[in-house]
């Protein structure tokens, strides 16, 4: 190697100032950038449940509208559709309200709809049910609720 080449890396020749200076200040931008992303990404996640929670309430509801229809559909056996539906996800079976209207007024017993009459069934569970635990605990408006509603008219 030619002598000119490696005069041009020695140490005397780099200027001390120039090198980067990371401080408080530089510390601080980046955890409050860090925090920043952080909650961005709990808040996209807890978007993300709530969204699977809702259409898999849909299908639910959806489930116990069609055993709704049947000749020899109670209540109880609509109930019983809507939670075996859910098993899979055991906190959401459980912590789900579901109402059977027919024609607005609750049903309760043998449900027998007739041409005209309007079924609905409706679910409803709190978010923190579909949240892991954690993020039930740091998000502030746990207290929501998911809600489902399937309508049918039976004009046979």
């Amino acid at each position: 190697m030619d002598a000119p080449a490696l005069e041009l890396f020695r140490a005397e020749d780099c200027p001390v100032d120039e090198l980067p200076v990371r401080g408080v200040g530089w510390v601080l931008r980046w955890a409050a950038t860090l925090a920043i992303l952080c909650l961005s990404a709990t808040i996209l996640a807890t978007f993300a449940c709530q969204l699977v929670a809702e259409q898999a309430l849909v299908r639910a509801a959806s489930a116990g509208l069609r055993e709704a229809a049947l000749p020899r559909a109670t209540s109880r056996t609509v109930d019983a559709v809507v939670r075996r539906r859910l098993a899979s996800r055991f906190a959401l079976s459980r912590a789900t309200t579901i109402v059977l209207e027919r024609n607005g007024s609750r049903v309760t017993g043998v449900v027998g709809p007739r041409k005209g009459d309007q079924l609905s069934v409706a679910l409803s569970a709190p978010v923190d049910a579909v949240l892991p635990r954690l993020v039930g605990e740091l998000i502030p408006w746990q207290h929501a609720r998911i809600a489902a509603r399937v309508e049918r008219r039976f004009d046979q």
